[in-house]
């Protein structure tokens, strides 16, 4: 057996010095053949992908809002389950309406509202939910 690896594509000499590219190694003939023999007869070299495991099959909480004037908004929150964030829920759910109602005016009169839109209505009623169940209800669901 050989100290040197049988393929050596790149050495570098010193520090400040230049790569210099070694040619392969050369291989015997019967390898070469044999190569050959297995590329013909069409098989390919492949390394068997590992599946993917899902440990959840769903997104985390739901905050769902219910506004003033009957719009509602349902919004997937990062948070952890044990303590949510109504904070985050009430804002992505602001900025959803305003994005809906942008979506809206444009569609109407085909062209982007001039300033920001206005600011949405109050939130009657938000709950947190997940695969259908109430997690939690700010004042009973009612009154923010």
């Amino acid at each position: 057996m050989r100290d040197t690896p049988l393929l050596t594509l790149i050495e570098t000499g010193g520090v400040n010095d230049q790569p210099v590219i070694v040619p392969p190694a050369d291989t015997s003939e019967a390898l070469t053949e044999a190569i050959k023999t297995v590329k013909a007869a069409g098989y390919h070299i492949r390394k068997p992908r590992k599946q993917m495991q899902r440990t959840r099959k769903r997104v985390g909480p739901t905050f769902v809002a219910k506004f003033q004037d009957g719009t509602v908004t349902r919004m997937s929150v990062f948070t952890p389950m044990d303590k949510l964030d109504w904070d985050r829920g009430v804002r992505l759910s602001q900025a959803a309406y305003q994005s809906r109602w942008r979506a809206q005016y444009r569609k109407r009169y085909g062209e982007a509202y001039p300033v920001d839109p206005p600011i949405p209505p109050a939130i009657v009623a938000t709950h947190f939910e997940q695969d259908g169940v109430v997690l939690a209800q700010r004042n009973g669901g009612s009154e923010v």
